[in-house]
């Protein structure tokens, strides 16, 4: 009954039942693994189907991590390519691919000048059928190249974003970006010049528009105090002024129906469940969660329809890389949870109208770290992270799959949704009220479940008609913390989030 209780699918209202193969360690030997960084770039699905990812390991020359490239192709994965030639570390690729399969892959390497960074790429040539040789991009003598991501449009257009510190010392860096098109590299273009500790982690997605909405942390504010920060390129070459959402650090970002949506990463406090002004995010002491934001491409003000809202619980854990992708049930996000040297996989699926119940679906022993997502032709799901039980000397690569059922789906007959409306107030000390539409008349139980799927509270249980009902949620029984409002009628559930604070 625990683990059912936290099998939901929100978006779309029906039950969730795990449909993750078995792990499947695609490269497997007692060399340090790794895949990409904090988002989904080091992995993506051309319009056959096949999957492409690209990682770095040392499993070649111990102690020196290079680029490597493999490809799931109909079920068989290929040997790894070794893509990089450097002797002082590789570290971090992003892939991106075009409409006619060409493929872009970047990365930063210290060959060149250590201990600074510069950025590294090679090109696969789709017509031709082969790689380019690996050469520098960006070459910033006397300070560091880091973290760069790409993308590609269809028709051909690469854009790039990385962290460079060229004007200042080596806690100042600022975003600066490129593009690639008909066969040449566009000059550096900065982006930020906040011209204090870091702009970091930049994450991007391309709509149907040809907009490219791009996402970084940023501690100008403080070092080690991250704020998200926002522009969009529009396809006449023109960037928006940078926008401030608010602390926290963004992840991975996908598009579902026109909806934008952004995983994030935030310090919480413990007993409140709320973001904390901590600035100890990277502390494995300090607990994070696994938040998340929407923002609606149709409306011409830009309007953010969710900023902020929790997915994980809180407790004395920590977060890692939450990735998304879309697939048949709406956007899926998979992330890492647990404490040191016990990192186990989560998943959930996220909407406008909510969030399921974190499920765990990973390995409870060891760490499970680097964590990539990608979509496939059919609304399935491509998982590849890296695994140990031993620490730094036996990480591997897996793969999991998930074909998502199609009961119950976005393009078939679904059942009925019931759909949880609000929790107010949320966080709540003194009670709150849950409303939720009831699509048919029906029995109906809404019951409080804490984030490990346990049931603490019942706040109805009988007969409703159809429509919409409020119904009151009695909070004085509950430690501070984050719980879930599960409605559950006909089979059918839905379930939001709710902080209690005393």
């Amino acid at each position: 009954m625990k683990n059912a209780m936290l099998m939901l699918f929100l978006l779309v209202g029906v039950v969730f039942a795990n449909t993750w193969s078995d792990p499947v360690a695609i490269v497997a030997t007692d060399a340090v693994e790794f895949v990409g960084g904090p988002s989904s770039n080091s992995q993506v699905v051309d319009s056959r189907g096949t999957l492409h990812v690209v990682f770095f390991s040392d499993f070649d020359e111990p102690g020196n991590r290079e680029i490597y490239y493999m490809n799931n192709r109909g079920g068989t994965w290929s040997e790894p390519l070794r893509l990089s030639y450097g002797e002082n570390m590789s570290h971090v690729p992003s892939i991106a691919i075009d409409a006619a399969g060409n493929m872009t892959v970047v990365w930063y390497d210290y060959r060149l000048g250590y201990p600074y960074a510069d950025v590294f790429w090679c090109r696969y040539d789709a017509a031709a059928g082969t790689w380019s040789e690996d050469l520098p991009l960006v070459v910033t003598v006397g300070s560091g190249s880091l973290v760069p991501v790409v993308l590609a449009e269809p028709g051909g257009k690469v854009h790039l974003v990385w962290s460079d510190g060229r004007n200042g010392d080596y806690l100042d860096f600022e975003l600066y970006y490129r593009s690639y098109e008909n066969g040449q590299w566009s000059e550096d273009y900065q982006l930020t010049n906040a011209g204090r500790f870091f702009r970091w982690f930049p994450c991007m997605v391309l709509d149907d528009a040809g907009n490219l909405h791009l996402f970084w942390g940023d501690e100008r504010t403080a070092r080690n105090d991250f704020y998200i920060y926002y522009k969009k390129l529009s396809p006449d070459g023109t960037w928006t002024d940078e926008l401030n959402l608010g602390r926290g650090v963004p992840q991975d970002t996908v598009i579902y129906n026109n909806y934008l949506f952004l995983s994030q990463i935030n310090v919480v406090d413990v007993e409140s469940g709320i973001p904390d002004v901590s600035n100890l995010l990277f502390d494995p002491d300090t607990p994070t969660q696994v938040r998340y934001s929407v923002k609606n491409l149709d409306d011409p003000e830009d309007v953010w329809v969710i900023r902020d809202m929790p997915v994980s619980g809180v407790g004395d854990f920590y977060v890692t890389q939450p990735a998304l992708a879309t697939c048949r049930s709406g956007v899926r996000v998979v992330w890492g949870q647990g404490t040191e040297g016990n990192i186990s996989l989560y998943q959930a699926t996220v909407g406008l109208n909510g969030e399921s119940a974190p499920e765990l679906f990973g390995s409870t022993t060891g760490d499970n770290m680097g964590i990539s997502l990608s979509s496939g032709l059919k609304g399935d799901l491509n998982l590849v992270y890296v695994h140990t039980t031993t620490g730094d000397a036996g990480w591997d690569l897996y793969y999991r799959h998930d074909a998502v059922p199609r009961e119950g789906n976005i393009d078939d007959h679904s059942p009925p949704r019931i759909l949880v409306n609000s929790i107010n107030p949320n966080p709540a000390s003194d009670g709150a009220v849950v409303s939720f539409d009831l699509p048919v008349t029906g029995n109906v139980e809404v019951a409080v479940y804490d984030t490990a799927g346990r049931r603490v509270g019942t706040v109805f249980s009988g007969t409703l008609t159809a429509g919409r009902h409020e119904l009151a949620v009695d909070t004085a029984g509950l430690r501070s913390g984050a719980y879930f409002v599960l409605a559950t009628s006909g089979g059918v559930s839905a379930s939001a989030p709710l902080v209690v604070t005393r």
